[in-house]
């Protein structure tokens, strides 16, 4: 079943842009666009995107509207990258 959790974030220039974290099949990806009038492109998430989508899928387990794998698969990805 594909998920998708989106939030909007500053870049390094301060602007304000969309990012977009799906998963389909255990295999997140990360897309973003500066606005409406923009394409998605997917990129390579940074460290902030990861704790991001940690939280917001911490709190959408609490509303029951995700499953724990998910919040369990982000934390183990989210402990080996800060090794």
């Amino acid at each position: 079943m594909r998920q998708i959790i989106g939030w909007t974030r500053d870049d390094d220039k301060g602007v304000s842009i969309d990012v977009e974290a799906s998963r389909n099949r255990n295999q997140w990806t990360f897309r973003r666009r500066r606005n409406r009038r923009h394409e998605w492109e997917t990129f390579s998430p940074e460290l902030v995107d990861w704790e991001t989508l940690l939280d917001t899928l911490q709190r959408k387990y609490q509303r029951r509207r995700c499953a724990w794998r998910d919040v369990e698969q982000v934390q183990a990805f989210l402990d080996e990258a800060r090794k």
